[in-house]
């Protein structure tokens, strides 16, 4: 029975995502092949007509202090420019004469007259550059090669592609919870012959989780770095999945959203999905008029930076029109044609044979990972109260090393997830997997998604002191539910459901 078959036997709406596969791009025929082509002077352009299924980087002597790239596509080819500051001195006259010129943009007589003036003054500076290059050309020549060689050795037109037959998946660039490698090990262990590798970008995987490829924020934004990450991406990938939407080859395109890559990625025949977390795609204001105890206060500041995020990036996922995934089943609120693609982590990392609510005074412990979209400040003073008059004993888990979580959650009783965007996340599986009674708020447009089973105790902020109060009351029913979490996280989290998910995208037979 598929995934699909079992979901729907056990009363549970998944979407399907075939759909969103149907206009997918002629299969992958091999890397692109790639070329390097050089000029020594600023106005060169490439004027040739490349070859079926190459890229070609065409590198110049930049007029700026800085490499700037562009890129052309054409349906079975590309041309990526990119110019390299030389003689930076030279470089930075050009640009100071270029930046008048541009100052002077707009209408008046007065105005086009001293643009005139301008636009002269340019040209004399490039005669004057182009003479002194011309006076010594192969040592000019020379300078330019050795500016240049750092980009195309990173380019490595000379490499030999790796001969795949078989789905080679990429994943990045956040690692977001560890998710990236999770699902790049479940699509391996799952789908016979499929590869998968998932990349991380340091500022965004502070915990620590594991990751194949570590990415550091200076190489993201270095243009050797990003053309050799393209070369990699080309050479090895058939399929890949941007996290967050975020770029495939750092800020090489020029934006921060992978529809700066999409040209490339389509000619090189790699099929190209999205994997959205949460913050970056749910709507604070939509959120707040379905749900009661939605973090989106107006008068937040935060509230306004994610929503301007949001308003950013739903249009380049409407111009996309792509396989998309959500880590959260809320989230299919926000993006109703995506599928939901469910958390993965290994259960035996998080076993626990610890006792649970036998004692006296329960531990309820709270991790602190992004506290204003978990609601934290809604329930802290509750808990900070019942911590005082001995009910509970009750702690926060401060951000940190992702290794040391299984060991805290396995000194405590009880789970709080979040209470606030109405769905579990992944502490919420790490906890079930454990052994742990969890509690966090699921929204009724969660539950739609969710087996009627799921071993979480559903409570709002309202409602968590009389549900904490009960537990403590009456252990044994709350016992049993957090008995059921294991076996529940092995059916759905162990990764060989979110495998299932991945197999249709990958073009592979689901298990």
């Amino acid at each position: 029975m598929s995934d699909r078959d079992s979901a729907v036997a056990a009363g549970v709406a998944v979407p399907d995502a075939r759909h969103a596969a149907e206009d997918r791009p002629p299969g992958r025929s091999g890397p692109l092949r790639r070329v390097v082509r050089t000029g020594t002077d600023p106005t060169d352009e490439y004027t040739e007509t490349p070859a079926e299924r190459t890229y070609v980087l065409h590198v110049t002597p930049a007029e700026s202090v800085q490499v700037t790239t562009s890129v052309e596509v054409s349906p079975t080819s590309v041309v990526r420019s990119l110019r390299v500051p030389v003689d930076t001195a030279k470089a930075a006259r050009v640009a100071a004469a270029h930046a008048a010129v541009d100052a002077l943009e707009g209408g008046g007589v007065l105005r086009g007259l001293r643009r005139i003036m301008a636009q002269r003054d340019l040209d004399a500076v490039r005669r004057v550059h182009r003479a002194d290059t011309q006076r010594d050309a192969t040592a000019w020549s020379e300078r330019c090669s050795a500016a240049y060689e750092p980009f195309v050795r990173a380019f490595a037109a000379d490499a030999k592609p790796r001969p795949e037959s078989s789905p080679v998946l990429g994943i990045g660039p956040t690692n977001t919870a560890g998710q990236g490698h999770a699902w790049a090990r479940a699509v391996e262990r799952e789908l016979p012959g499929v590869r998968a590798e998932a990349g991380a970008l340091a500022s965004a995987n502070t915990s620590g989780h594991p990751a194949d490829l570590a990415i550091g924020t200076d190489e993201w934004l270095s243009t050797d770095w990003q053309l050799g990450r393209l070369a990699h991406v080309l050479d090895r990938y058939t399929h890949y999945l941007a996290e967050g939407a975020r770029a495939v080859f750092g800020r090489l395109g020029g934006g921060s959203w992978v529809d700066a890559d999409l040209a490339e990625l389509r000619v090189a025949g790699i099929e190209l999905g999205l994997v959205l977390y949460g913050p970056e795609i749910r709507h604070p204001l939509d959120h707040r008029s379905r749900i009661e105890f939605s973090p989106f206060d107006p008068r937040h500041e935060l509230t306004h930076a994610l929503q301007a995020r949001v308003d950013r990036l739903l249009p380049v996922l409407r111009d996309l029109d792509v396989p998309t995934f959500v880590a959260t089943p809320d989230l299919i609120a926000d993006v109703p044609d995506a599928v939901w693609l469910p958390a993965a982590l290994d259960p035996a990392t998080w076993h626990s044979a610890a006792p649970v609510l036998e004692r006296e005074r329960p531990v309820v412990a709270h991790p602190m990972n992004g506290p204003f979209l978990k609601g934290t400040a809604r329930i802290e003073p509750m808990l900070h109260h019942l911590h005082d008059v001995g009910l509970i004993e009750y702690r926060r888990i401060l951000p940190g090393a992702a290794e040391q979580l299984p060991g805290l959650l396995a000194d405590v009783d009880i789970v709080l997830d979040q209470f606030a965007c109405g769905t579990y996340g992944m502490t919420s599986c790490q906890a079930m997997a454990a052994g742990r009674l969890t509690i966090s708020y699921l929204h009724e447009s969660t539950l739609e998604h969710l087996p009627a089973d799921v071993p979480v105790l559903n409570a709002n902020p309202d409602s968590l002191a009389q549900t904490l109060e009960r537990v403590v009351a009456e252990p044994e029913a709350a016992r049993e539910l957090a008995a059921r979490g294991p076996a529940y996280v092995e059916e759905h989290h162990d990764g060989r459901r979110s495998a299932r998910v991945l197999a249709d995208f990958l073009g592979v037979a689901a298990p």
